[in-house]
């Protein structure tokens, strides 16, 4: 029987490879990962969209407007697991601060995602530190989100100022009649892309929270969540993924940099943070084609492996579109595959490493600026 079963994934965006075929003959070294917190309640501006208002504000009165549901620790526990089988290696049993770095954005939700994958990465052993207690409490780092490199939508004055014209991408016109009939159905401006990705967030929202859609909604489902991949590429341009994750792309050089030259550092690096972090990690590491709107507890890692056979440096894009399912992708670089050297990754991505003062000066950060944080409260 084959160690690994390849699982083809038929999707637009996925590119999937048997596991042989890319890490074999490899040692893992590091990985450096960010993941999308796990289900949420609605942001309090967009409950307007939903088909069912009155029943989404019922469902999302006992945890809060963006706060992680039930559904979402759950789901954030799934991902703490597929942590511990896949990163096993690189871990001990009980939780050694040597070993993790593990970072949030001061954001309820994100904290308490984090919170509940750690519980599953570090279950109680049978000597736990309480008889009683069947948890083993794991800290993590968080920063203001003022001062968070991973909150470029709330804290970077340049990304913020950023604009949008009305020139969609071509591939947005085979869904006109789509549009078109979700605006119908939702009295909202679906051929508004923006408008569109939103109604696809409240959707996923809803549904999650066991609130059903329109019935006229369900068969063209599929649509929207495209459409919404679209609008995630419309709105993560060059420019916003530089602002977004060109820092984070700066953090895993430095950590990646130090193993190679034999320094002790943490190979576990883990930032738990948002739908637009993983979706911008995706495009300032330059792969062929990112893997659309993010799901709930979706994560995206560069692994850095050795080639054991010629001691080569190699950068490996793993994805996980969702803990639930357990299947992963080998992503691919522009212009250097799944298994890229480590030095023409760097080259590749150079445009998009940026280090945190920089990132500063070119957002327009000053002190005295005050932020709106209610996107991620």
């Amino acid at each position: 029987m084959l160690k690994y079963i390849c699982v083809l994934l038929i999707s637009l965006s996925a590119v999937c490879y048997c596991q042989d075929s890319v890490t074999d003959g490899t040692e893992l070294l590091l990985t450096f990962l960010t993941h999308r917190h796990g289900d949420r309640t609605p942001i309090s501006s967009t409950v307007a969209l939903s088909n069912d208002v009155e029943a989404l504000e019922d469902a999302t009165a006992r945890y809060g407007y963006g706060q992680l549901t039930d559904n979402g620790r759950r789901r954030a526990y799934q991902l703490g697991q597929f942590l511990r089988r896949r990163y096993d290696g690189l871990l001990s049993p009980a939780y050694n601060r040597s070993e993790i770095y593990i970072r949030s954005t001061d954001s309820t939700r994100a904290k308490m995602t984090v919170l509940s994958a750690m519980a599953a990465v570090y279950p109680a052993l049978e000597d736990n530190w309480s008889a009683d207690v069947n948890w083993t409490p794991v800290p993590y780092t968080t920063v203001p989100a003022k001062y968070d490199f991973n909150l470029a939508a709330v804290n970077c004055p340049a990304a913020l100022s950023i604009t949008y014209d009305d020139t969609y991408p071509a591939e947005l016109d085979q869904y006109t009649d789509v549009l078109n009939e979700l605006s119908d159905i939702s009295g909202f401006n679906a051929s508004n892309l923006l408008i569109a990705t939103q109604l696809y967030d409240v959707y996923v929202s809803q549904q999650s929270l066991g609130i059903p859609l329109d019935p006229r909604v369900e068969p063209i489902f599929p649509q929207l969540e495209a459409i919404a991949g679209i609008g995630w590429e419309y709105m993560f341009n060059s420019e916003m993924n530089l602002y977004d994750s060109g820092v984070l792309l700066n953090q895993f050089f430095t950590v990646a940099d130090q193993i190679i030259a034999g320094e002790d550092v943490q190979r576990v690096q883990v930032y738990s943070a948002h739908d637009a972090n993983v979706f911008s990690f995706e495009g300032v590491t330059r792969v062929v084609k990112r893997q659309g709107a993010p799901k709930y507890a979706s994560m995206y890692a560069l692994e850095l492996r050795q080639v054991i056979e010629t001691g080569e440096y190699v950068v490996v894009p793993v994805y996980l579109n969702t803990p639930s399912e357990d299947v992963i992708t080998y992503l691919e670089i522009t212009g250097c595959g799944s298994r890229c050297e480590y030095e023409s990754f760097r080259s590749i991505t150079a445009d998009y490493i940026l280090d945190e003062d920089t990132w500063r000066t070119k957002c327009g950060f000053t002190e005295d600026m005050e932020i709106d944080t209610s996107s991620i409260d």
